[in-house]
């Protein structure tokens, strides 16, 4: 009698262990896909987000610009002498753009749309005071 009640108590027992894996697989999955969501910092900047239009004569801004996912439009209330910006990525790397890069609008434009080619997540315009930084002017 007692070889079996110790065959039982070890067949109890496989089965609860086997039991508590099963219930633990989804837990788990859980568990480690919160820390990598909780981590990202930064959201990239697409077509379902809304453009975020920063600059105020306020702040000293020369107009207004506006972020829209891999694009910067840039309206001047008066045409620069030069035409600069300088751009973060949600990738983390870096690009400017203007008169010293090649790439600035004919002189005396007072409209500028620069296509980054990347999401952006931060946006510094030379001739104005407020930046733009993850979705938000500053």
């Amino acid at each position: 009698m007692s070889e079996q009640n110790t065959e039982n108590r070890r067949m109890v027992r496989r089965r609860t262990v086997i039991k508590g894996a099963a219930w633990s697989i989804p837990v788990i999955a859980a568990a480690t896909a919160i820390p990598l969501a909780a981590a990202s910092t930064t959201t990239p900047r697409g077509p379902s987000r809304p453009a975020v239009t920063c600059g105020s004569t306020a702040a000293g801004d020369n107009g207004s610009y506006t972020v829209d996912g891999q694009r910067v439009i840039v309206s001047y209330d008066s045409a620069p002498d030069v035409y600069e910006l300088n751009a973060h990525f949600v990738d983390g790397t870096s690009a400017s753009y203007g008169t010293n890069y090649g790439t600035a609008p004919a002189q005396g434009s007072r409209r500028w749309s620069v296509e980054t080619g990347r999401p952006v997540s931060w946006v510094q315009v030379h001739s104005f005071n407020t930046h733009y930084q993850n979705g938000v002017c500053q």
